[in-house]
Parts: structure tokens; C-alpha cells; sequence
């Protein structure tokens, strides 16, 4: 392990007032750090995990053609498959060498209530893939309503308060496949190129390959090591602009394995796509005015898709 990133149990959250109290300081800690932490004790179990990270094994073994099936360009609310290169998060490099299948939370098409970014999956023909990554959503929601409220508290504000933005949560499952590269390619091309998350907080489990390295505040690259059932944790974008940068979200990249293949499953928990954000009002002073406008979380997280993706950029 290493001191970057805190190993922080989320236990101690049902464990008395003092303990707790304890718990908020270092998610605060944490978050005013480095924006990553270790989770453990948190809802999505072992078994659950390994079950998840098979599940997107299984997907990315099947032919080009399966998986072309479920493209993310047929879908109106950005959900499926994206071929490698077609995400490019650092605009220097080439194209992201992975390969990624997104889902939201299953919406009808005809949802009067749905955005923009909801709607129907497009699900693999795998047996029991759906249930998996289902079952996967909700310990993940589970988990992050436990970390929301602790934030919450870290700021000064109720412990319900983000919990009204987050009924119809913009909750975003990716499974990711980074296959092995050639030292040479690792020069051009990044797995994921370097970035910031763009919405509140992400979950993250992997399968235990290295390769995630975070930004540093001394602008140095640093591996992201953690224990083995913990969840990577790390805060992103829209949570920055709330706070007024007491949190800031922080760059990271995944270098391409060289000897093995990678997978890895973030959650990216974002508020309703209707959800002002602008500064809390216990994050600026006269001496810390405001530092960016409001905006709603789903014209902002939109605004990234389409800078990033290269078939927004063609639908555009």
C-alpha cells in the first residue's frame, strides 16, 4: 500500500458517534487530499465483486461481431459497447486502448420522467448478465447513499442533504477490458488517457492488475495500490464545483498492462440530470467568493460525453 491513498473503513460508520465522527474526518482528509481513498466494509461483497469482474470477462471473450451488436452509437441514452479507440480522454494521445459496455439504471423508452441520459440498457445475450450487473447497481447505490452522507457531514450540512438529488440518481456502470500492449505502444497510447471524473463520486473495482496511477499535488505519477476488497473510491468533477474546489477531483490514467489483461468495473454515482449544482453555501466566504456558475449535473456530465467520445463527435 502506499500513503496516497487512505485505506478507510466504512464501518465505523454504524459504530457510536465517536467512531463516526472519526470516520467523517478522514473521508474529509481524504477528500481534500489526494480525492482518493480505500473503502472498505462497504455493501458490494466478495463474491459479488469476482461475480461482476466475470460477467465483463465473459462479455469482452465474445466474437467483434456480439459485441458490435450492442453498440453505444445505437443507443439514445448512451448505453453499450465502445470499440477501442472510441473514447479518447486525453486529446494528445491516441484513442483510450480499452474496450468498455456501459448501463444506467433500466428506464422504459417511453418514461415521460426520463433525461436525456436514461433509458433502456442494451443487454448481452450472456445467462444471467442482467441479474449480475443489477445486483451489482444496487450494493453499489447502497454504498454510495452511506458515502454521500458522511461527505455531507464532512461539510457542514445534514447528513439527508444530498440524498434528494440522488432518488433518480444518473448512475453509470462500466465494465472495462484493457488488454495487454507492447512497451512501445505505452508511449503513444495510455489504457485511459490522463483525466478527471466528470460527475460526484466512483466506485471502483478491479480484478488486482495494476496500472491506475493518480495526479499528485507535486504533479508526480503515483500507483494506486490498495487492499484487495476495497472499493477505489475518488470524487469527481461536479462535487468540485459544489464545493467550491475544497474537494477537488483529480487526474489519473491507467497504463495498458504489458503481460495480462485487465478488468475493471467503476460505478460513476452522479445526481439527477435536472440537479442544480452551485456553490454550497458552507464552502465560500467574502474571502471565497463562488468560482464557477451554476449548471445543472446533466447539461455538464453531457458536456463531457461529448467532448470524449467519438461518436457524439460524429453525431454533432
Amino acid at each position: 500500500m502506499n500513503d496516497a491513498v487512505p485505506t478507510i473503513d466504512l464501518a465505523a460508520a454504524h459504530d457510536g458517534e465517536q467512531k463516526r465522527a472519526a470516520l467523517v474526518a478522514a473521508i474529509d482528509d481524504a477528500c481534500r487530499g489526494t480525492g482518493f481513498f480505500a473503502l472498505t466494509g462497504h455493501d458490494i461483497d466478495a463474491p459479488l465483486r469476482l461475480e461482476m469482474l466475470d460477467a465483463a470477462r465473459a462479455f469482452f471473450a465474445l466474437p467483434d461481431e456480439a459485441k458490435r451488436s450492442i453498440a453505444i452509437e445505437q443507443s439514445q441514452n448512451h448505453c453499450g459497447y465502445a470499440t477501442f479507440g472510441g473514447e479518447r480522454l486525453q486529446p494528445d494521445l491516441l484513442g483510450d486502448a480499452k474496450e468498455t459496455l456501459d448501463f444506467g439504471i433500466e428506464r422504459s423508452a417511453d418514461d415521460p420522467g426520463c433525461s436525456p441520459l436514461e433509458g433502456p440498457n442494451q443487454w448481452p445475450n450472456i445467462s444471467g448478465f442482467r441479474a449480475t450487473v443489477e445486483r451489482y447497481q444496487s450494493a453499489a447505490l447502497q454504498t454510495a447513499d452511506t458515502v454521500l452522507g458522511l461527505i455531507a457531514e464532512a461539510l457542514e450540512l445534514p447528513t439527508d442533504f444530498f440524498r434528494e438529488w440522488f432518488v433518480h440518481p444518473l448512475a453509470g456502470t462500466r465494465m472495462v477490458h484493457y488488454p495487454p500492449v507492447s512497451e512501445q505502444e505505452l508511449d503513444v497510447q495510455l489504457g485511459c488517457g490522463a483525466h478527471s471524473d466528470y460527475g460526484c463520486i466512483t466506485l471502483l473495482a478491479t480484478d488486482g492488475t495494476p496500472g491506475l496511477q493518480l495526479l499528485r499535488r507535486d504533479d508526480t505519477w503515483v500507483d494506486v495500490q490498495v487492499p484487495d476488497d476495497a472499493l477505489i473510491v475518488n470524487i469527481g468533477d461536479l462535487l468540485g464545483r459544489w464545493t467550491n474546489d475544497r474537494y477537488r477531483s483529480t487526474q489519473h490514467r491507467v497504463l495498458s498492462p504489458t503481460d495480462r489483461h485487465r478488468f475493471a468495473v467503476p460505478v460513476f454515482i452522479d445526481p439527477a440530470y435536472d440537479t442544480p449544482v452551485e456553490c454550497l453555501a458552507s464552502c465560500t466566504s467574502p474571502e471565497d467568493p463562488p468560482r464557477y456558475a451554476p449548471i445543472t449535473a446533466g447539461a455538464f456530465i453531457q458536456s463531457r460525453f461529448d467532448d470524449t467520445f467519438a461518436y457524439r463527435a460524429t453525431e454533432d
